[in-house]
């Protein structure tokens, strides 16, 4: 009888037990593994989540700065566009225009700057207000040059101003 009990508990630990405590261990084991690998997929979704943000972020910023620059295909469209633009600011600041030239386009870190040079009859306010136009405008404009020449130098004096004013476009130069 003993014999026949020792036989049924080695019997039962040999083959119920001790397999059901393997593989209860191996698939702990198995289970931190997928675990640490669910994890570590989890790091690489957010960090691509980050990144397309990242990329997102960046492709409005670059459509913002697109929308600042002169329209066209062509330099002498965005040229005129730049003179059309200068006529209705000297327009809504009082500002007389005398004569203006288009320099020559020049390639300036991969846009293509295009600069008038405006000759202009105005006083200190009225040039005052033309340059804040010029520089709160939705395209992006620059300034690289301004000369005054006053004869007379009084309050509400008219001034000989030349002014040079420079924006930029995606379009290339026309070779010819």
């Amino acid at each position: 009888m003993i014999g026949g009990a020792a036989l049924v508990a080695f019997l039962t630990v040999n083959y119920l037990i001790v397999p059901a405590v393997s593989s209860h261990l191996q698939v702990r084991s198995e289970y931190r593994e997928n675990l640490q690998a669910l994890e570590r997929f989890q790091l690489v979704v957010e960090g691509k989540r980050r990144y397309e943000k990242k990329f997102a972020d960046a492709e409005q910023l670059f459509t913002e700065l697109q929308q600042q620059l002169l329209p066209g295909e062509k330099v002498a469209v965005a040229a005129a566009d730049l003179q059309a633009m200068l006529h209705k600011a000297a327009g809504e600041a009082g500002v007389t225009i005398v004569s203006e030239s288009i320099h020559s386009p020049k390639k300036a870190e991969g846009f293509t700057q295009v600069s008038v040079e405006l000759s202009l009859n105005s006083d200190l306010k009225k040039l005052r207000d033309f340059i804040y136009k010029i520089e709160s405008s939705r395209k992006l404009l620059t300034v690289p040059k301004l000369s005054l020449n006053a004869a007379y130098p009084r309050v509400g004096a008219e001034l000989q101003v030349t002014v040079v004013v420079s924006g930029y476009t995606s379009a290339q130069e026309e070779k010819g």
